[in-house]
């Protein structure tokens, strides 16, 4: 018992510094905003406590982008040094990617509508097509959905790498796209140092920075865990795969 335990912090002490640091910031930003103390410039309609959702939107699409980035530079390796696990890091980055995007479309369209009120004709309504980068970031999600689908049907090891790798280099420019889709075309989403943002959320001042860097680096912390251990699951499989290839030859 007590060696599965020194186990468990052993293999998973990242996990544990990501989950407790990130249970301390939801601590501090409850606390302080239900204390008045963590004030807000935000519409007469918007709840107060709407706003701790806003850190974990901007955490989540910073590790999205993050993530997508980590796959271009590992798959530009992997044509360079042909090294097997340049190819499985693009990928398992893409599958950290993927989830966070995914979890960024929805806390955005959550924060959102709660705060403006206004975010299509329905207070309901938690989607408007309208929204340049709200549209760009899920074209992004479907885009390296593909990529993954399309990698699982490649049985080939090495076709499949350098495939992927072509592929993951040619999806990112959907990265810079989706950012600044909020610039390039109508989007509700505020910007940097534009009046909305400042009524909605003041990006200068040190405490809500503070939780929001703190934040960022939680999770990303949580992004190498994860990293790791599917890299982990890989290797066990390529092991799995060559004994039953040779009992298959011994047969």
């Amino acid at each position: 018992m007590l060696k599965d335990r020194q186990k468990f912090f052993r293999t998973d002490f990242l996990l544990i510094i990501s989950l407790i640091m990130l249970v301390i910031n939801l601590s501090l930003i409850v606390g302080l905003t239900s204390t008045n103390i963590l004030i807000w410039r935000e519409p007469p309609n918007a709840h107060r406590i709407v706003y701790i959702v806003f850190f974990y939107h901007v955490s989540g699409a910073w590790l999205a982008y993050f993530s997508f980035g980590v796959s271009l530079v590992s798959h530009i390796l992997y044509l360079k040094n042909k090294n097997i696990n340049w190819s499985l890091l693009g990928k398992n980055s893409i599958i950290v990617g993927v989830f966070f995007t995914t979890f960024a479309l929805i806390t955005g369209s959550l924060w959102y509508n709660s705060t403006s009120g206004n975010y299509g004709p329905n207070p309901e309504d938690y989607w408007q097509w309208s929204d340049g980068r709200q549209t760009m970031t899920l074209v992004l999600l479907m885009s390296y959905l593909a990529f993954l689908i399309f990698r699982s049907m490649i049985e080939d090891k090495e076709k499949k790498a350098k495939i992927s790798a072509a592929l993951g280099i040619a999806l990112f420019p959907t990265i810079p796209l989706s950012y600044l889709s909020a610039t390039i075309f109508t989007s509700l989403h505020p910007l940097i140092g534009s009046p909305s943002t400042t009524n909605l959320v003041s990006y200068g001042e040190p405490l809500k920075m503070f939780f929001l860097l703190f934040n960022l680096v939680a999770i990303t912390i949580l992004f190498i865990y994860l990293v790791q251990k599917l890299h982990k699951l890989d290797m066990k499989k390529e092991k799995l795969n060559e004994i039953i290839q040779r009992k298959l030859m011994e047969e």
